[in-house]
């Protein structure tokens, strides 16, 4: 029987898994990080921040992307976001407060933040994309850490969705 956390983590993860028909699935090479932020700890950590990063170039980008598409993508992703923190709250998480970003993230929220027009739709796509990219390693690794069975559900269904959104930002640069 499936206890109440894990199923209530199932149907949270249901939104936020994604067919990635077309898409590359195999998961990039894990980026070289300390032993000590590889442990499940350090990897929740890691994704609230990456999250946190994702959801506020998304927010800048919902109301200054010129591109019409770029914007709906950052309507989605900010939604995804809030419910892919409401998901690590279900596996049983501590998520009461958004994580202070690094400093390099801070520094590019800043500069999307003093650009406009087509400088920021590029600045924005590069941003969401590395994002993705480091937000895809993170929970690859969070996978692989045999940690709890509820962080192994999350990050399999969070890394096809990033591998989906990797494929539309593709789209969306070309």
């Amino acid at each position: 029987m499936i206890e109440r956390r894990m199923a209530a983590l199932l149907l949270a993860g249901a939104t936020l898994a994604g067919c990635s028909a077309g898409a590359d699935t195999t998961p990039p090479p894990l980026a070289a990080t300390p032993a000590g932020s590889r442990a499940p700890m350090g990897l929740h950590l890691a994704a609230l921040q990456g999250g946190a990063f994702l959801m506020q170039t998304a927010q800048l980008g919902v109301g200054r992307a010129r591109s019409p598409e770029l914007r709906r993508f950052c309507e989605f992703e900010a939604s995804e976001q809030r419910g892919l923190v409401q998901a690590m709250g279900l596996a049983g998480h501590a998520v009461t407060a958004p994580p202070a970003l690094p400093p390099a993230k801070m520094a590019m929220v800043q500069g999307l933040s003093d650009s406009r027009g087509a400088a920021f739709d590029r600045m924005l796509l590069a941003a969401q994309q590395r994002g993705h990219s480091e937000a895809l390693e993170t929970f690859a690794a969070l996978r692989e850490a045999g940690g709890t069975p509820a962080d192994g559900v999350l990050a399999l269904l969070a890394e096809d969705r990033i591998r989906e959104h990797l494929a539309m930002l593709q789209m969306l640069r070309a």
